[in-house]
This record gives structure tokens, sequence and C-alpha cells, in this order.
């Protein structure tokens, strides 16, 4: 069996991104994937588990990431897709990123070289979301999102402009922007620009 290395990573991204953009061209009003579009940011898996970070149960991503985004002031809660280059199939996930916009994973043991595509959200969004769905952990849901974000830019208020925004090894590509896929980019800075980005 062939594993495609984390170095293969441009390929993982487009999958992922183009997988995204499929699902928003089926929603025919805001929903999670039209969220994801317009809001959501890649992040490749390099940071190492901090001591802190007790694994969380197994299937449980969006509780386990909301456990700690919730308490603690040094992360974000990201959810959206990720996938594994042993199996690249993308798969709803949740996790947390650092200050400096690195995947720490509170789920999933062996991320090395996993690929990540979500919308980083405000801790107190995070919070209020969970009140107003009974504790319900998970915020790109349909349901959720028409119960409770009535439009785009409401939802947008909840969004994150930590880690990818001023973050030292975040980057953001304005032509892709400009093209309307609407990605940031977040990886170490010593790795060239020109690989970060979908030509």
């Amino acid at each position: 069996m062939i594993v495609q290395s984390a170095a293969a990573g441009p390929g993982l991204e487009s999958l992922l991104i183009e997988h995204v953009h499929r699902l928003s061209r089926w929603e025919q009003v805001f929903g999670p994937a039209t969220a994801l579009r317009s809001f959501g940011r890649l992040y490749t898996s390099i940071a190492r588990r901090p001591q802190w970070l007790v694994p969380g149960e197994v299937k449980q991503c969006f509780r386990n990431a909301t456990a700690f985004a919730l308490v603690r002031d040094d992360v974000t809660y990201v959810e959206g897709f990720a996938l594994d280059p042993a199996l690249p199939i993308p798969l709803e996930h949740a996790w947390l990123v650092d200050d400096k916009g690195q995947v720490i994973d509170p789920t999933w043991d062996d991320n090395v070289g996993h690929v990540y595509y979500g919308v980083p959200f405000e801790r107190n969004f995070v919070a209020a979301m969970m009140e107003q769905s009974d504790g319900k952990c998970g915020l790109l849901d349909h349901t959720l999102l028409r119960r409770h974000v009535e439009w785009e830019q409401q939802f947008e208020q909840g969004v994150a402009r930590r880690p990818s925004e001023g973050a030292e090894n975040c980057r953001t590509d304005e032509s892709v922007q400009d093209t309307g896929i609407g990605v940031a980019r977040c990886a170490p800075a010593s790795v060239p620009p020109s690989t970060l980005f979908l030509e």
C-alpha cells in the first residue's frame, strides 16, 4: 500500500477543498458547506501534542475539542473536515489550533500528515450555540444553523480571527480568495510560500 507523505499535501488539500465546494453547490440556503467555503481555512498537522492534552474518547471529536476550547485560553475550536493521507476520504471532524495555527487534535492519536479544513470559532460563540442546542456539540449542523443563525453575517461574528490572522506561520493567498475559494492556509513559516497555495 502506498501512503501519500505529508510533502504531497497540496493534492490532499485540493481534494478536501473540492469536496467542500461540491457540497456547497447543493445547499439552497446558508448551511454548513457554504459556511466552510466562505470561512474555512486549511491547516496541516505539524505540532506535537502538548503535555496538557489528555486524549479524548474515540469518535467523540466534537465533544473532545469543545471540552478543551471552553476552558483554555490558548486554543481555538475548529470544525470542518479532515483527512488521513492513508485513507484520503474527507471526514467531518473537530479539533483545536494553538495561537500559531498548529493543529492540536484531542481525538486522533497519530495525525502526522493529516490535512484539516475548517472554521475556527470564538469561544463565546461555541458556548452560546451549545446553550441554544441544549448542550449538543458541533456547530456546522443544518438544523442548528437554521434555528439559530439566520444569515451569513450573523455566523461571521462567531468566526475566530486568530490564529490564521497575524500568526507567524499562517498565510493567506489573496489570489485564491479572489477566485472565490476563500482559503486561508496555515503552515510552518519554514515552508516556502510557493508550496502553500493552489495555483
